[in-house]
């Protein structure tokens, strides 16, 4: 190659580093870490026992409060946190819980929460809104057990 054998063997050690480094890389992606090899957008959804989903889910009382429009909603959650100690917080901090909930709700219009994507919103909305208020774990899932909207 170069009549200077050090920049032969400068070049052989780089080459070799590289390829070391592209080798990890690959094994890294495909072997170590599998849930990043899934379409960007699609959740990889682990699945939970129905025991530490009820030990980690938290239920709310019926909420009975107005859409921004004046009709009358009452529903009921049962919001599913990361952990127990999640849950414990959830439980300590109620009153805050029931505030955002009610508050979510009271912005919100009948036609905006029909249907599947409508509840699906009410409840990311939820979750965000709780997920804000935790300051340790986050929420998984909040899911709608009961709705009933009075025009």
């Amino acid at each position: 190659m170069f009549k200077n054998r050090l920049v032969n063997i400068a070049l052989i050690i780089l080459m070799a580093i590289t390829l070391i480094g592209v080798v990890v890389f690959v094994l890294w992606q495909t072997y170590l870490k599998p849930e990043a090899a899934t379409v960007p957008g699609q959740q990889v959804e682990k699945k939970v026992s129905a025991e530490d989903f009820q030990k980690a889910t938290l239920e709310t009382e019926e909420i009975r409060t107005n859409l921004i429009t004046g009709e009358m909603i009452l529903a009921k959650f049962a919001i599913q946190a990361e952990n127990e100690d999640t849950k414990h917080e959830l439980e300590l901090r109620k009153p805050q819980v029931i505030h955002t909930i009610i508050k979510t709700l009271s912005a919100m219009k009948p036609d905006e929460i029909q249907g599947p994507k409508g509840m699906e919103k009410v409840e990311d909305a939820i979750k965000q809104e709780l997920n804000k208020l935790l300051e340790e774990g986050k929420i998984v899932e909040v899911i709608t057990t009961h709705k009933i909207v009075d025009a």
